[in-house]
């Protein structure tokens, strides 16, 4: 009894181990676990590029897509004992973009946005499945995108994001009931989940442009809500748990998350970051079955199955042999051990291409003898593509451009030319000549250094300008008559410099009679007294009556008294 007791002890724990995590991530070639905004644990096998996600509550297990596995597209993963199952194999065009699983039925869904279609397998016990799924809906217009499963009620609903007509949509298991719930207000509603608790759909609409909104409504598509609008995220995939709501962010590479009671003003908050790191497209939350359907009317097939979950127990039901699971992508199976690939791939399972990243700059295709070959992108050429036509080109830092041939065309530095730039410009001197040019014979032309000349085209430079030289013939010609008068003027200046401009003045005391006309005193310049005879002197006066004291004068003064007695003995010349 006690080695019971401790048992169930141990596997109670064990399953609160298992179940101690809030997001699920298929991220690259992994699956990852989160919790409390930490990374806890991964799952243990590594693929190749896992996309969709999703989670059946009542067996704990996860369903996945990897969408460059050899063998399957969908896989299956017990967290309880981390056993790994393949489900369906894989169509060579597929293009897988949602999962869903009803456990009270055991139907796994999924849609096809290349096929447009939505297919489905039961794994159930002895199930007559289809290897590659069974059809369900074919749409002619619609892409569907994501999907989800109300299994207390027995419906399906999907995304369709054909951007002329996008729309929500719902149909029972069978396909039966084919209804638009959602088509007003909506742009490209790229991911969408069910609340059995509250009987809400969840989805994510990335709207035209950079904006993005997350809006909620009955199962019917009524009483629309918007909990968040915001802009620059690049919304991929949404989940939701008991009281919060998940979503992928492409834009950040960035997990955010909001609460289910939002108000309008609140600020989602960051979950997981990514950096460096390959692209996430699935997410899932641990959102217990028990709080899903406690207390919800509607639900007792469900509750029933959580009682029971012996139901798919193990998935048994579908398994791929390593030889049943052989299949050739692009070739054809001999004696189901090998592959005869068609033309253009190869490898085990003709899954690789000849002209995978072949060509560098080119388009690729495959030439009648089996082999890759590459057509050039403009400007591009060798065998792969790899050789730009102007790589060292141009020389001396000269300037490689494409012409309309796509033929390589230099563009030379001022001081280079040839058709590589590959030529010192000659150093040329300017020659006289004796016609005479005008602007109708020549043309413009330009140097690297953006000036413009004019260049004659005729042979001859131009030697006359109607403006220019006669104002040049005018100038000149007023500064050499300025010259001459400079000239003739310094010389009358220094000439006047060079004559004796004696000045002496005499006093004459005028007491005679025939004197009083005149003033009392006046001045006599010699040179002008020179000029005249003694009677046109105005200060004549006889010599005895001149003041003695001129007479008794310093011997510096003998040239005045020679004067005056010159003026009064003219006889004596």
């Amino acid at each position: 009894m006690c080695n019971i007791q401790c048992l169930l002890a141990v596997s109670a724990l064990f399953v609160g181990l298992v179940n101690s995590w809030d997001i699920a991530i298929t991220a690259g070639d992994q699956i990852e676990f989160y919790t409390n905004e930490t990374k806890t644990s991964e799952a243990g096998l590594r693929f190749r590029d896992l996309s969709a996600l999703a989670y059946d509550a009542v067996h704990n297990m996860l369903l996945f897509v990897d969408k460059q596995n050899d063998n399957a597209s969908i896989f299956s993963y017990q967290l309880a004992n981390k056993k790994y199952q393949s489900l369906v194999r894989r169509r060579s065009d597929e293009n897988i973009q949602g999962l869903a699983f009803d456990p009270v039925k055991g139907l796994l869904f999924w849609t096809d946005a290349n096929e447009r279609s939505i297919f489905w397998i039961s794994l159930k016990d002895r199930a007559n499945n289809d290897p590659y799924g069974n059809l369900l809906l074919k749409m002619n217009d619609d892409i569907p995108r994501a999907i989800a499963v109300d299994s207390c009620r027995g419906y399906i609903y999907w995304t369709n994001i054909n951007i002329t007509r996008p729309t929500i949509e719902r149909a029972r298991f069978d396909g039966s009931e084919r209804t638009v719930i959602v088509d007003k207000n909506i742009y490209s509603p790229v991911s969408i989940a069910v609340d059995l608790k509250t009987h809400k759909l969840y989805w994510l609409d990335d709207r035209e442009g950079i904006h993005y909104s997350i809006e909620t409504s009955d199962l019917e598509g009524k009483n629309r809500q918007t909990l968040l609008v915001g802009t620059h995220h690049r919304p991929n995939a949404l989940t939701i748990s008991n009281d919060a709501v998940y979503w992928i962010d492409w834009g950040y590479n960035t997990v955010w998350k909001i609460p289910k009671d939002a108000r309008k003003d609140t600020e989602p908050k960051e979950i997981v970051n990514f950096v460096d790191r390959s692209p996430f497209v699935g997410i899932v939350a641990n959102y217990t079955i028990q709080d899903q359907i406690n207390g919800v009317q509607g639900c007792e097939n469900l509750v029933t199955i959580a009682e029971n979950k012996s139901a798919i127990n193990d998935l048994s039901t579908f398994k791929i042999s390593p030889d049943e699971g052989l299949f050739c992508l692009h070739g054809e199976k001999l004696n189901g051990k090998a592959c005869k690939c068609s033309q253009g791939y190869k490898g085990d399972r003709c899954d690789v291409s000849l002209c995978h990243n072949y060509c560098l700059e080119g388009d690729c295709s495959i030439g009648t003898d089996g082999n890759p070959q590459c057509r050039c992108n403009k400007g591009f050429s060798g065998a792969r593509c790899q050789l730009n036509v102007c790589d060292n080109h141009c020389l001396n830092n000269g300037y490689c451009s494409l012409d309309s041939k796509a033929e390589p065309v230099c563009h030379c530095p001022g001081d280079y030319e040839g058709a590589r730039c590959e030529t010192l410009k000659p150093i040329t001197t300017l020659q006289p000549e004796t016609c005479n040019c005008t602007k109708q014979n020549a043309v413009f032309l330009s140097d690297g250094a953006n000036e413009i000349h004019y260049v004659d085209v005729t042979g001859c430079d131009s030697s006359w300008d109607a403006v220019r030289d006669p104002v040049i013939m005018v100038l000149g010609i007023v500064c050499g008559l300025l010259c001459i008068t400079s000239t003739v003027l310094c010389t009358k200046v220094m000439k006047l410099k060079k004559r004796p401009r004696i000045k002496k003045r005499i006093i004459v005391n005028k007491n005679v009679t025939p004197m009083t006309a005149r003033p009392d005193q006046c001045e006599i310049t010699i040179e002008n007294c020179c000029n005249m005879n003694i009677c046109e002197t105005p200060c004549f006066e006889p010599r005895s009556t001149i003041r003695p004291t001129l007479l008794d004068s310093k011997p510096g003064k003998e040239e005045k008294k020679n004067l005056i007695s010159n003026m009064e003995y003219p006889e004596d010349y």
